[in-house]
């Protein structure tokens, strides 16, 4: 497992800080994600509730957002909906104690990144994060690639 969580490490650039947003009103989850990723260079911000997150996502923008299932004065789609208005839309993972497959099928088809099962594991949660991490990224330089590039002129030569 060390090996693995090594690897998503490894893959991101040393400069690069990952901002990494925990909704959650358990403090329990943001020990236990801190504790997980201390050694990373993610910056790792954290909130407890719907309205505290939507706040976060348009002030500091960041690539993952890990939220819990159900919050104090929403839930996840509350999340996921500010996100899908954001630049650079950060990916959502949901995280629930209660995950299984019709959970699992709700947050892919209404968005979302991926399902985080309580306890976190080492390896899952890193392992989840780094792959989020990696297609906002590769989503984000595409974007910018596209709209800094100059338009292409075509012609038509027929010979």
């Amino acid at each position: 497992m060390l090996a693995n969580q090594q690897n998503v490490h490894t893959s991101l650039p040393p400069q690069e800080k990952v901002s990494i947003l925990v909704v959650s009103p358990d403090p329990e989850d943001q020990t236990a994600l801190r504790r997980i990723l201390h050694h990373s260079n993610w910056a790792i911000s954290q909130c407890a509730n719907a309205a505290d997150a939507l706040e976060q996502v348009h002030s500091t923008v960041p690539a993952v957002i890990l939220c819990e299932r159900e919050l104090p004065d929403g839930n996840w789609k509350t999340v996921l909906s500010a996100c899908e208005n954001s630049p650079d839309s950060p990916l959502l993972l949901v995280t629930s104690k209660t995950a299984d497959e019709n959970l699992w099928a709700e947050v892919l088809n209404l968005g979302g990144y991926d399902v985080l099962m309580k306890p976190f594991e080492l390896g899952e949660v890193t392992r989840v994060i780094g792959m989020a991490w990696r297609q906002w990224f590769t989503r984000s330089l595409r974007q910018s690639i596209i709209s800094t590039a100059p338009p292409q002129r075509f012609s038509a030569h027929i010979a």
